[in-house]
This record gives structure tokens, C-alpha cells and sequence, in this order.
């Protein structure tokens, strides 16, 4: 079952596994990917004040600058295909929001308005050059809708990625009363490993660690497999999700008080064709409910610019920076390409 439907988004909150958007499953123990042991230290820990560091991991150049936001539960490792794709032509960067990787935490609650407040105080720390092409997944679609209200000529376009819907509750609502039942099932659990950790117990082989601490990864280095493990011994980390989570209606009353209508900003949705596929057989009723539920949230998104539009994502679930990196790198190289265009007008 896909943890973006065991509740909001994807990713935190998988018993003894690690956020989908970062590792693929192992049917096999390949031999270790030793350059993914850059993951296992912080990039740049820059300092965005109140006594705050977020970790910002930046490569290549090239204007516009992208900026990746994975969503929730997920790292800068989320992005580990997508970024050197990028690379070749931007400046890119991608960072860990607050209470994740090696970002310190941030003051809850963890809503899409305090990331994206923390986003813009990182940009301007690390004196990055603005305007931004913005790629936001899941959860993140949100900070970057936020982000793009509240400072406007500081993005270049916007490039979300099986962005959630803050209007699946009307579109399709008996989709939404299960998500919202699988949330706050996950949500009870991520408060059990919250406290396991506060009372120890996942620092020594009790049961809690057995639940919330998932097993070394194959495929990675024991140096990066062991850092990847010890976020999940930490209360802050499973404190910083449930707290994500129990901001969803804040987050849509947010997301519903601002509007980027009347705009020609690039904006590009990308819609995963297998979202929903993971409900049964015998729920095709729900499924297909659910299916034009996430499209009608889709197709409103988009028409939130004169230059939005949605782009359906084949042969992908909604872990689309895991399945398919080629398809947003093409999808922001679109809207670089409409950037350049509109500037030499």
C-alpha cells in the first residue's frame, strides 16, 4: 500500500521502512552504491537564525536556479536521480525541511506555511539567486504555493509534482473519509514511536525499535544505512511528521485563503497515472472516484495561471521523483524554457 494514501502524503510513517521517495525496494542485496555516501554527512548547514541550521545540498549551474521539496517524511536523498539530471544545465538545490535528515527542528506546529517561511529564510541565507523554479512533491506542492503567494518575484515557475488536492474532500469524499481514517492510523502510530523514543527504546532491541526502526538497507553502504536508521531512534523526527500530518486542515485553510489567479507563471502539474491503484479489486468503485477526484484537483491547480497546465506521468505511482526523474527534469526544462521566452520579450 502506497504511504502517500496511508494518510496525506508520502513517505514517514512506514513501519520498519524507509520514506518510499528515498529507497526502492530490494528484491535482492546488490553490492553497496558508494556514491550515495554523500547522503550520509550534511551538504552546506546554513544558518537561517533563531539558533536554526537546514541542510542545503546545491550542484551545477545555469539559470534559473531550481530548488527541490520532496514531501512529507522525505530528505534531499529523495531527489538523488533528479538532481544530477538537472545539474547538467541549473543550479539546483535540494535541502531537508526542519526535523528531517540534518536539519535541526523547527518550533511545531510543522504546517505548510511555517516550510514555506523557513524556505524563503534559507533562500535568502544562502544567497541564492532568485527568481526560483520551484519543484514541489506531494505534501511540498503546497510550501510552494505558499511560497509563491507570499513572495511572487522570487519565482520563476512552478513545477509540482502529484501535488495533493486541498479539494479532494468535495470531489471525491468518500475517498477522502478513508484517507482520513488511514491518516490518523498512522498518525497514533508515529505518536507511539515518538514516545518510545522519548523513553529510549529504540536505542536497544525492545520491540518499539523492532516497529519504528526499520532494518540495514541493501544496496547502501553500512555508513549510509546506519545514518539513514538513527533519524527514526529520534523523537524529532517522528514528532516533525506527526505533526505534518495534524496540519492538514490548517493547511488547506491555507492554501484556500491564496490565489495565483490572473498570472502567466509556468505552472506544470504532474499527475502520476497509478495514484490511486493500490485500492483492491473489489473497491473499482472507489478507485475510479478517487481517480477523478485527484484529477479535478489536478485540473484546478493548473488553472490557478493562464500558463498552467497537467501533465499526466506514465508508468508511475505517486513516487514519481523514484520512478520517473526524466519526467520532471523534462517538465522543468518546459518551464525554463517558457522563463527564457517570457524574458526576451
Amino acid at each position: 500500500m502506497r504511504n502517500h494514501l496511508i494518510g496525506i502524503l508520502c513517505g514517514a510513517f512506514a513501519t520498519s521502512a524507509l520514506a518510499a521517495s528515498e529507497i526502492p525496494a530490494q528484491t535482492a542485496a546488490p553490492a553497496p552504491d558508494l556514491s550515495l555516501d554523500l547522503y550520509a554527512a550534511p551538504g552546506q548547514l546554513v544558518d537561517i537564525g533563531g539558533g536554526r541550521h537546514l541542510n542545503l545540498r546545491c550542484s551545477g549551474s545555469g539559470a534559473p536556479t531550481v530548488m527541490l521539496d520532496g514531501g512529507q517524511g522525505s530528505t534531499s536523498m529523495a531527489w538523488r536521480k533528479l538532481q544530477p539530471l538537472l545539474a547538467k544545465s541549473h543550479r539546483v538545490c535540494s535541502y531537508d525541511r526542519a526535523g528531517y535528515g540534518f536539519s535541526d527542528a523547527g518550533p511545531l506546529p510543522r504546517t505548510a506555511q511555517a516550510a514555506a517561511d523557513d524556505l524563503h529564510a534559507l533562500v535568502r541565507a544562502a544567497k541564492l539567486q532568485t527568481p526560483l523554479i520551484l519543484v514541489g512533491h506531494s505534501l511540498a506542492s503546497y510550501i510552494a504555493r505558499l511560497y509563491t503567494s507570499a513572495h511572487p518575484n522570487e519565482v520563476a515557475a512552478l513545477v509540482l509534482v502529484d501535488p495533493v488536492s486541498e479539494t479532494l474532500a468535495q470531489d471525491a469524499p468518500a475517498f477522502a473519509q478513508l484517507e482520513a481514517k488511514m491518516s490518523a492510523q498512522n498518525t497514533d502510530y508515529g505518536r507511539s514511536c515518538a514516545q518510545a523514543a522519548r523513553n529510549g527504546e529504540l536505542d536497544k532491541a525492545t520491540p518499539a525499535a523492532e516497529a519504528c526502526v526499520p532494518p540495514p538497507f541493501a544496496g547502501l553502504s553500512e555508513r549510509l544505512s546506519d545514518s539513514i536508521r538513527q533519524r527514526y531512534r529520534s523523537a524529532v523526527y517522528w514528532d516533525t511528521g506527526v505533526s505534518e500530518r495534524e496540519s492538514d486542515a490548517a493547511n488547506i485553510a491555507a492554501i484556500q485563503s491564496i490565489s495565483l489567479a490572473d498570472t502567466d507563471l509556468p505552472l506544470i502539474v504532474l499527475a502520476a497515472d497509478g495514484t490511486n491503484d493500490w485500492l483492491p479489486a473489489d473497491q473499482a468503485d472507489l478507485r475510479k472516484a478517487a481517480d477523478a477526484g485527484y484529477a479535478a484537483g489536478r485540473a484546478r491547480i493548473a488553472r490557478q495561471s493562464r500558463r498552467g497546465n497537467v501533465v499526466a506521468v506514465a508508468h508511475s505511482s505517486h513516487n514519481i521523483p523514484e520512478e520517473q526523474p526524466a519526467a520532471i527534469a523534462r517538465a522543468v526544462e518546459q518551464a525554463a524554457a517558457q522563463v527564457k521566452a517570457a524574458s526576451a520579450k
